[in-house]
């Protein structure tokens, strides 16, 4: 019994002294417990088609439809360009960077995964798409970046000059010298970017807008979450039809809908608050009869009825 008792003895020092040594290390020596990045694959596919013969499928559209839902599905993923505080302080001025899919190397192939698009094709085409095996997530595309053009910067500072969006796509946008001048909701009281949509046809909607930038600080050894962007619907008449929801940190989305023919906008909004924790850089996703965030839904009820000259 006296054995065991000085057992549990021992183990209970070296667990001490082990606990001190740390606090010593975090206290005294400035050691620091650095988190591991995360790194973010998603999946990726292209639109399918039907095509006479697979010599016949635009193998180099594919691939760049590919890309594109890679994009997207990296900033729905909440991937963004982790930064370290240390090296804003020292006065360097580096190349921005924007989220960009890195290309796998491996895992492209032609066909489709769904039998319905088999199915509508005629019995001498096939169905046409590049998409990821799922049996081989390596193969799965990596979120990285790259450099962000500044001549790229889309959005504008209210209605009249809206920067029109016409067909599926992925901008981006800053808020840092942009104007508050949407009076939307209460507590949007920051600055926020316009776009104009126009369409002819009954169409199938979605929208996100993605923060750019977290900060990370190899000090505290701390991760600061990206500020949330906000965003809403608006119809030409000022009518609010949506407001966006946090769809995860960093990212807020519009749910996706089916409207009616007519002209429409949708507004990147900010409080001062959450504007101030970022550099206002965001990337906003456009898309038209996509369905790369779900089932549609029926726009809510008019509300926050608006003004717009």
């Amino acid at each position: 019994m006296q054995g065991q008792t000085s057992s549990s003895t021992k183990v209970f020092t070296a667990r001490l002294v082990a606990t001190g040594l740390l606090l010593g290390c975090l206290g005294v020596m400035g050691c620091e417990i650095r988190p591991k990045p995360f790194l973010h694959t998603v999946e990726y596919d292209s639109i399918s088609s039907c095509r006479e013969g697979s010599d016949h499928c635009s193998w180099k559209r594919s691939e760049r439809e590919a890309e594109f839902s890679a994009l997207v599905n990296c900033l729905l993923a909440g991937a963004n360009v982790l930064e370290i505080t240390e090296e804003q302080d020292q006065g360097q001025l580096p190349m921005r960077r924007v989220v960009a899919p890195v290309s796998p190397r491996f895992g492209y192939e032609r066909g489709s995964n769904s039998p319905q698009d088999s199915d509508r094709c005629s019995g001498t085409g096939g169905a046409c798409s590049v998409v990821s095996r799922h049996d081989r997530p390596l193969t799965w595309a990596s979120c990285g970046t790259r450099n962000l053009d500044e001549g790229e910067l889309r959005g504008g500072n209210d209605p009249p000059n809206a920067y029109r969006l016409n067909h599926t796509d992925v901008v981006t946008g800053s808020l840092a010298d942009a104007t508050n001048d949407y009076p939307g909701p209460d507590g949007l009281d920051g600055p926020d970017r316009w776009y104009r949509i126009t369409i002819s046809e009954r169409t199938r909607i979605e929208v996100a807008a993605a923060a750019n930038r977290a900060l990370w600080s190899g000090v505290v050894g701390l991760v600061q979450s990206a500020w949330q962007p906000a965003l809403s619907l608006i119809a030409s008449d000022g009518t609010q039809l949506q407001q966006g929801y946090v769809f995860r940190a960093g990212v807020t989305a519009l749910l996706p809908a089916e409207i009616e023919p007519g002209t429409y906008y949708v507004v990147v909004d900010s409080s001062v608050r959450e504007s101030k924790r970022g550099d206002g850089l965001y990337r906003l996703y456009v898309g038209f009869n996509r369905n790369l965030m779900g089932a549609p839904i029926r726009p809510s009820s008019f509300q926050n009825r608006l003004e717009i000259d």
